[in-house]
């Protein structure tokens, strides 16, 4: 008789990997919160407050000039990002103007607190565990959030602190606020597996109730 041979499967992902993970991604949740609470004690402390600005047209055709460049070499792109220092500011303009920043790294340290918990029931041998639906649906909240939000708010927060320049003429900055799909398809696809999740952990109850 050939006997048959037995085959092991390599798990993805060990325990001892998941729980380093799973430590990894608390320290980054927490350092992440602890940089959220700078820049909002940033906001409240200065008296000034630092915001990306785009060069307008007229600035940049002039720095073309300006730099004198070889005939044929010109400054590509219409909006040119840089940080602008604007001094003497309200309290509630130098919030707004870190609020991007501040929501980006609560972001961050939400998500990776709750990814954090998915891991740790993979390292006690639970990956189907009931709360991990919810956990990973917290982390598609974070990534669409994160993703969407602050760049809004730094916007805003530009336009405001501008708004307190006294500036002569045409305005030499501009700007401007992009959006972007990826955090939306991304928080999308973490939805889908939270799903799976889901029915995984219901699944696992009905053959708890068979046994």
């Amino acid at each position: 008789m050939v006997r048959r041979m037995q085959t092991t499967v390599k798990p993805l992902l060990g325990p001892r990997a998941a729980g380093a993970y799973a430590v990894l991604l608390l320290l980054v949740a927490a350092g992440a919160a602890l940089l959220a609470a700078g820049v909002l004690f940033t906001g409240v402390t200065r008296d000034a407050a630092d915001v990306t600005v785009y060069l307008s047209n007229s600035v940049r055709l002039d720095l073309d000039d300006r730099l004198d460049l070889p005939e044929g070499a010109a400054l590509l792109g219409n909006l040119l990002p840089v940080q602008l220092h604007v001094p003497d500011l309200p309290l509630d303009v130098r919030l707004l103007a870190q609020s991007g920043d501040a929501l980006l790294l609560l972001s961050i340290a939400v998500g990776a607190l709750a990814l954090a918990q998915v891991l740790r029931t993979v390292r006690a041998g639970r990956p189907f565990a009931r709360r991990n639906a919810t956990w990973l649906a917290v982390v598609a909240g974070a990534v669409v959030v994160g993703g969407c939000i602050p760049p809004v708010l730094r916007n805003v927060g530009a336009q405001a602190a501008l708004g307190h320049l006294e500036v002569r003429g045409d305005p030499p900055f501009v700007t401007w606020s992009s959006f972007t799909w990826t955090p939306l398809l991304l928080g999308i696809v973490v939805l889908g597996i939270a799903e799976a999740f889901r029915r995984g952990a219901a699944m696992a109850d009905d053959v708890d109730g068979l046994v």
